[in-house]
């Protein structure tokens, strides 16, 4: 369930915007947006913009969310602002988005507009499904996943720690795609992902292997 009152930490991406939207469209209340590159930049319509010295302790008590579409870019924000005193929130949720009754999720759960998720999903922490994607049935998705705008999850189907999912993809039933592995963009897959390995295309084949 969505807080009433929410922190974006970690702003230097444009998609702080696409998630600062679903705050106003879900009536969440964004108390601040937290530049933490150094002040280098200008964010029109974000506002009020600090650096994360000048949070007060009261203002961490809120929950904090990682406006970043790359999984490794939001697990390093994550472990700065753990250090800094603030808190993950729980889940910021598009109210245009449809959620099973029986879907599971851990912290810092991303959703926005017009995401379909069917019976008995898990999420881990951290996850991100970005506009229109569609997760099918009893799909288990780990720590940091990210998915692109329009992605298609077919049932029972697995996404590992950190994986990535290009927009417009599509995971076949029942397959895994491993940890920290990368989907091209309008990819179908249609069989399992190693761990640490980019696919791509139709059907996705595998171009490089063993990335960080």
């Amino acid at each position: 369930m969505n807080s009433d009152k929410i922190i974006l930490y970690g702003i230097g991406s444009r998609y702080a915007y696409e998630v600062y939207e679903t705050a106003l469209r879900a009536g969440v209340d964004v108390l601040a947006f937290i530049d933490n590159l150094g002040g280098s930049a200008e964010y029109p319509g974000l506002t009020p913009v600090l650096a994360p010295a000048d949070c007060t302790a009261e203002l961490k008590r809120h929950g904090a969310f990682i406006p970043l579409v790359t999984p490794g870019h939001r697990k390093r924000v994550l472990a700065q602002f753990s250090e800094m005193g603030f808190t993950a929130g729980d889940s910021l949720i598009d109210p245009t988005a449809i959620l099973a009754s029986s879907t599971c999720h851990g912290s810092g759960f991303l959703v926005n507009a017009a995401v379909v998720i069917g019976a008995n999903c898990r999420f881990g922490d951290q996850v991100l499904l970005n506009r229109s994607v569609s997760i099918g049935h009893d799909a288990v998705v780990e720590d940091y996943a990210s998915f692109g705008p329009g992605c298609l999850l077919c049932g029972d189907c697995g996404i590992g720690r950190g994986a990535f999912i290009g927009g417009g993809a599509t995971v076949a039933p029942g397959v895994r795609v491993g940890s920290n592995a990368i989907v091209g963009a309008g990819s179908v897959v249609v069989k399992d992902v190693p761990d640490n390995t980019i696919v791509v295309g139709n059907p996705a084949q595998v171009k490089r292997t063993d990335i960080t």
